[in-house]
């Protein structure tokens, strides 16, 4: 099955949605896209990053049309929600938008963490009874310690709630909350030593190791339903060449795993449907080994279990600062509406940092 997207929107990325809405963001401004109605509402907006009028001043030209146009940058890249509506963005500090406060400017997050690497993108995960949320580190050529970071957006405090020692693994891909065991599950990378599913029971007061040790457990991000889970395998370009990627599926009744179909590029990130559904994203990364397509594309599996290609844009390099020369298609964290599911190429042929709507699956 090969569907036709049609372009929502230019210049406008998609984060994070429910079975009603859709947060998206263009440069430092967070957008909310009404399914229903198909209308857009400004929620908020970064604030200068230097205070005075010199910071006001700067921050107005940075967020002109002409020069994002001259100086094109991805804007937010993380952002996610909270069960009481809070928008949480992490950037070059954590900020908070909270619905109560009716703020159009989003706040900055004051605490004592220093510096720290944001997560990959999907990256954070909230916990639902508590509304705290976490997002572990995402390093590339470190020896340091790989830190989670907890953010409590009622009392307005980060800090750092667990680290792995460098020699256990080298980035943190995503933690992932498990609402049928209520559990959250923290995927890592990126060889096959450091690939492994950890998880905490007890909000990080203890981390214990599921599984790892291959290219098989190396993941982005994680689908669970009563019975078991699922997952697509992100090996990339530094990978074998017979580091063949599939979509696994875990069975916690039997406690043991299957192989769903093979996918061909790395899994990059999955999100649930509210039909019952899922989609997940595959990324082509140039120079890897394996004899996959120059494409990016995304994968539907029916209510009924079913994997399948559903979409794709073949490779092209954009050369925009700050983003890799990963293909990729961007979706939203939480549940979609799988009447119209949204996403944003980057480093495709058509519609780079844009939206397109998928027709009804």
């Amino acid at each position: 099955m090969a569907l036709q997207a049609q372009l929502l929107l230019s210049d406008m990325v998609v984060h994070f949605s429910t079975a009603d809405y859709c947060l998206c963001s263009r440069d430092h401004t967070v957008f909310q896209f009404d399914y229903n109605s198909s209308r857009w509402r400004k929620i908020c907006q970064l604030p200068p990053a230097k205070a005075g009028f010199i910071g006001l001043l700067k921050d107005k030209i940075a967020r002109s049309s002409l020069y994002r146009r001259l100086r094109p940058a991805p804007g937010l890249s993380h952002l996610t929600q909270t069960p009481d509506g809070t928008i949480v963005m992490v950037y070059d500090r954590i900020y908070l938008c909270k619905p109560a406060e009716k703020a159009r400017s989003a706040v900055p997050l004051v605490s004592d963490l220093g510096r720290f690497a944001p997560p990959l993108r999907n990256g954070m995960a909230v916990e639902p009874s508590t509304g705290l949320v976490y997002f572990g580190e995402y390093l590339n050529n470190h020896s340091r310690d790989v830190r989670v970071i907890c953010i409590d957006p009622v009392h307005n405090t980060a800090r750092v709630c667990w680290q792995f020692n460098r020699q256990q693994i080298k980035h943190i891909h995503a933690i992932v909350y498990d609402p049928f065991r209520q559990r959250l599950w923290i995927t890592t990378g990126d060889n096959d030593a450091e690939s492994a599913f950890y998880y905490t029971d007890d909000n990080f007061a203890s981390v214990h190791k599921f599984a790892g040790g291959d290219q098989t457990w190396r993941a982005t991000g994680l689908l669970f339903d009563e019975t078991g889970m699922e997952w697509g395998m992100d090996a990339g370009k530094d990978a074998p060449a017979d580091a063949v990627n599939y979509i696994w599926r875990w069975d916690f009744a039997t406690a043991s795993r299957t192989q769903c179909c093979a996918i061909g590029n790395p899994a990059y990130a999955v999100s649930s449907l509210d039909n019952g559904g899922a989609v997940l994203t595959t990324t082509y990364e140039p120079g890897r080994l394996q004899d996959t397509p120059e494409q990016s594309a995304l994968w539907y599996r029916s209510p009924a279990g079913e994997w399948q290609q559903i979409y794709a844009q073949d490779y092209q390099y954009r050369a925009m600062p700050g983003v890799s020369k990963y293909g990729m298609l961007y979706i939203a964290q939480g549940t979609s509406p799988a009447g119209q599911l949204l996403f944003s190429p980057v480093n495709c042929h058509s519609g780079q940092f844009g939206i397109f709507r998928l027709p009804p699956l």
